[in-house]
């Protein structure tokens, strides 16, 4: 009787199990599809260079509201927040000092005109008397000196009473512009001198986008030049113009400050965070529409029509994206042929259907 050692008998076992198991027929490889499908041909064209910056909306007219007096405020009429229209009365301070100082100038505006008046008629009477020959000629002349020194001090005293009621009504501020109280710095009580702000205006009317660009970059940057200004807030993009450009620049920070004029500055309000951009110059690349782009894989790639018409998935390295269109930077040459729309049933190795002559 043979005898058959246990490790032969091992390898019989697992020779029988793997033809058992095994397929007799291969696994077909995959046929591939044939697509009807839009192409183009990637050529260089020339590209604008962006400098980006970041700033904020601020206003044109920024007025700090003080007083011309030295008075107690009485009255703040507005708070921070609150639109206001040119003329707006804002403060009211107290008048009485002012008011007691027009009724004493009109008081002496009195005096003065009874004065002329006296003068008036002692000189007509002088210039009777003189004509009779019944006064001496200096007499004529001290009569019409007392004349034009009252008339003088009529002239005086008006200028005076124009002067206390200027004062007076400086009792009223009222704003210049139109706009929005941005800064509240005294209350009701205070007693304000000229010259310290009260409150602080902006107006919402004169707009613009400050930024500020890096001394490497502020000589591409002229007035007039057309830029681009984004505003996190309404999510919109701006198109501005270059309104001024500072050439005195920060020496901590060695930027430069640039103002943009925002061509439509409608809903937006100072102090809104935003980005703009300029255009600094140009270079040669290649952009595809953002259609000729496909993920496989969790990567961006096109699919590249070989001379077979084949279809080869590559992945490619994109920049920047605008208008519906992609920067190619790496991964695609000029000349090459891709499809420009890729539906998601496309793989690599499908092919292009010929297209008929």
């Amino acid at each position: 009787m043979t005898s058959y050692s246990p490790g032969l008998l091992a390898c019989a076992l697992i020779v029988t199990g793997l033809a058992a198991c095994s397929d007799p027929s291969p696994h077909a490889a995959r046929t591939p599809t044939e697509h009807a499908l839009p192409t183009l041909q990637v050529h260089p064209e020339p590209l604008a260079l962006h400098y980006q910056t970041v700033g904020s909306v601020v206003s044109d007219e920024r007025v700090e509201i003080s007083s011309r007096l030295a008075a107690y405020v009485r009255a703040i009429n507005v708070r921070e927040g609150e639109a206001i229209r040119r003329g707006q009365v804002l403060v009211q301070l107290d008048a009485r000092d002012q008011q007691a100082a027009v009724q004493q100038a009109q008081a002496q505006r009195a005096l003065r005109e009874a004065a002329l008046r006296d003068a008036e008629r002692t000189l007509e009477d002088t210039r009777t008397l003189f004509k009779r020959g019944l006064v001496a000629d200096a007499a004529r002349r001290r009569a019409q000196l007392e004349y034009d020194s009252a008339e003088q001090a009529l002239r005086a005293q008006e200028a005076a009473l124009r002067a206390t009621q200027a004062q007076l009504r400086y009792t009223e501020i009222v704003s210049p512009v139109d706009g929005v109280v941005a800064k509240r710095l005294a209350r009701t009580g205070d007693l304000v001198t000229p010259g310290r702000p009260l409150l602080v205006v902006e107006s919402d009317t004169a707009l613009l986008f400050e930024t500020a660009a890096a001394e490497s970059q502020v000589q591409h940057i002229a007035v007039g030049d057309v830029a681009q200004v984004s505003i996190d807030a309404t999510g919109q993009r701006y198109r501005a113009t270059v309104l001024r450009v500072v050439p005195s620049g920060d020496p901590v920070t060695r930027r430069f400050m640039v103002k943009l004029q925002l061509d439509d500055a409608a809903g937006l309000t100072p102090g809104l965070f935003g980005r703009s951009r300029f255009k600094v110059g140009e270079t040669e690349g290649l952009r595809v529409p953002d259609t000729a782009l496909a993920q496989r894989g969790g990567l961006t790639g096109v699919f590249v029509v070989d001379e077979n018409n084949r279809l080869n998935y590559r992945w490619v390295r994109t920049g920047r994206r605008e208008d519906g269109l992609t920067e190619i930077t790496a991964g695609l040459d000029a000349g090459e042929t891709i499809l420009a729309q890729v539906p998601e049933t496309v793989r690599d190795g499908d092919r292009l259907q010929q297209q008929a002559p």
